[in-house]
């Protein structure tokens, strides 16, 4: 009998801890998880190596040049233009020529948004020197004063970031 009674204690404690067991692998915990996915926006290609302006002075026009710049983004961006003048490149006599260089230059941006998150961008650079001059008379004779000017005046730079 004792054999009997301790048989059947060890089959109902086996039987327990296999249930045990059981309702331990049945559980579940739910674990969040975060995906960091960074923005970004950077110019693919542009359709210009260089722009090389022919700038006459003496009668100014303004002389604009087509740039089309493919803008690769995941996100909304900006686009900037500068022109970044060679300041080391003018001195006292042609100080002048870096002011109406920095005043009178103007870009417009014409945009093809694409689906595959290639986006084109077709940008208009140039000079509009005639305003500039006919708003400041003393500015053109210092620049008829300074003679002529045959070296490098400097860069259009684009800038692509994401908008903020």
């Amino acid at each position: 009998m004792k054999k009997t009674i301790f048989v059947t204690l060890i089959i109902l404690f086996v039987m327990n801890i296999s249930v045990i067991s059981f309702s331990q692998t049945s559980d579940s915990v739910n674990i969040p998880v975060y995906i960091s996915v960074p923005s970004y926006a950077a110019i693919d290609s542009v359709d210009k190596e260089r722009l090389d302006y022919e700038l006459d002075l003496s009668s100014p026009e303004n002389k604009n040049e087509e740039v089309k710049i493919k803008i690769v983004a995941n996100t909304a961006f900006e686009i900037n233009v500068e022109f970044d003048a060679e300041e080391s490149n003018f001195n006292e006599q042609n100080q002048a020529l870096f002011e109406l260089l920095n005043s009178s230059y103007n870009y417009s941006l014409n945009s093809n948004d694409s689906s595959s998150g290639v986006i084109e961008k077709t940008v208009q650079v140039g000079f509009n020197f005639q305003q500039v001059l006919d708003s400041n008379p003393e500015m053109r004779e210092l620049l008829l004063e300074s003679g002529e000017y045959n070296d490098k005046v400097g860069n259009f730079v684009f800038t692509v970031s994401p908008a903020v």
